[in-house]
């Protein structure tokens, strides 16, 4: 059975550190917030890009510490569980893990239906509603309407 794009997208993240997946939230989340403020036509100084810089990082300590997290709460369960690495393995590979039991893993595969047949529905009116609030920004700023574009671009490819 040959892996999917997400499969390998997923089990590439799962192998990257902690630290440097960190790194990455942090620095791009400083580039997002001053792109933004760039696209709106607003003046980015050194103090902007501190501030931005700094609030970064603590968006990536904070996700460094929520992934430590997770981790040790899946290390904590026994070797079967339907743990969120454990579903994507047995997505990617066709197979449960060697000592799953039936009655979790069917609930939990029960529980993801349920939520896709949701996500279904929610996803394109949610995409539509924030596409129209970009093009909202648009009309809205006419001197700088890059934002608005940047947005509207991301959620009709989205939805």
């Amino acid at each position: 059975m040959t892996e999917s794009p997400r499969a390998r997208w997923q089990e590439l993240l799962r192998r990257t550190p902690l630290w440097l997946i960190a790194l990455v939230v942090a620095v791009g989340w400083a580039a997002i917030q001053l792109g933004m403020r760039l696209l709106q036509g607003k003046e980015v100084v050194a103090e902007d890009i501190a501030l931005t810089s700094a609030f970064g990082v603590v968006v990536g300590i904070f996700v460094l510490w929520f992934g430590r997290r997770v981790q040790a709460k899946e290390r904590k369960l026994p070797p079967g569980s339907p743990t969120a690495a454990n579903i994507n393995k047995a997505i990617s590979t066709g197979q449960l893990p060697e000592q799953a039991s039936a009655e979790q893993w069917e609930a939990e595969l029960i529980w993801i239906l349920i939520r896709d047949r949701h996500t279904v529905w929610v996803a394109p009116l949610v995409f539509g509603l924030f596409t129209a609030l970009a093009l909202f920004l648009i009309f809205d700023n006419p001197e700088h309407p890059w934002f608005g574009v940047v947005c509207a671009v991301l959620f009709v490819g989205g939805g």
